[in-house]
């Protein structure tokens, strides 16, 4: 008897190694959907919905495998995801930077930040958050900006490629602090402020100070 053809004509490699054999229709799927998404097979999984067992299978297993390597490179500690949340049952935790995670619940969501990470925090955005089991937390729709505008300024974390207004993004952040946090705002601005030189023209003997 004949063997049946599976029909898997493709294959799919992840650092060099083969992770699940597919149609070629999923391995282009593959390669284009892993480029959209900056190489990260979690977000893939998470930003598009619908795929082939086999595929779904691939993105998976690369998945753990990043996570795997993501973990053993980041310092002890720092990567812990949060098990829970004050929103309640995490449904996705997207990692901004080692301690720092945004996390999505049925309902609601928020940023958490590992204790050892919020000392980088200036005091202005610490009072932003409340504390609840070892993480300072900050509402999604009213505080996370603050976390954004924080990891930005200390160059912790960028704003994602797939977002190709950059400017207008950032100037959404910035609204939504002044409108829901003026008092960080204000403290970020005098804070702005008095890190620029200060150079003064003496009128008398045009020298400069």
């Amino acid at each position: 008897m004949a063997r049946k053809k599976s029909g898997y004509d493709a294959a799919c490699y992840y650092a060099g190694k083969l992770v699940g054999r597919c149609t070629a229709a999923d391995g282009e799927a593959y390669s284009a959907l892993m480029e959209q998404c900056g190489g990260d097979a979690a977000r893939v999984l998470r930003e598009y919905t619908y795929f082939s067992p086999e595929l779904k299978e691939i993105l998976e297993k690369v998945a753990a495998i990043q996570a795997n390597k993501s973990r053993a490179a980041s310092p002890p500690g720092l990567f812990a995801e949060p098990k829970t949340s004050p929103w309640g049952k995490i449904q996705t935790c997207d990692v901004l930077c080692p301690g720092v995670f945004m996390v999505s619940t049925a309902s609601h969501g928020g940023t958490m930040v590992a204790k050892e990470v919020s000392a980088f925090l200036s005091l202005a955005a610490q009072k932003c958050g409340f504390k609840q089991s070892g993480y300072l937390c900050y509402e999604e729709d009213s505080q996370e900006s603050v976390v954004l505008r924080e990891l930005l300024d200390k160059g912790l974390w960028k704003i994602p490629e797939r977002i190709k207004d950059k400017a207008a993004f950032e100037e959404n952040i910035n609204q939504s602090l002044r409108r829901y946090n003026p008092a960080y705002w204000r403290a970020r601005e005098r804070g702005r402020e008095a890190a620029r030189p200060v150079v003064r023209q003496d009128a008398a003997h045009g020298e400069v100070r």
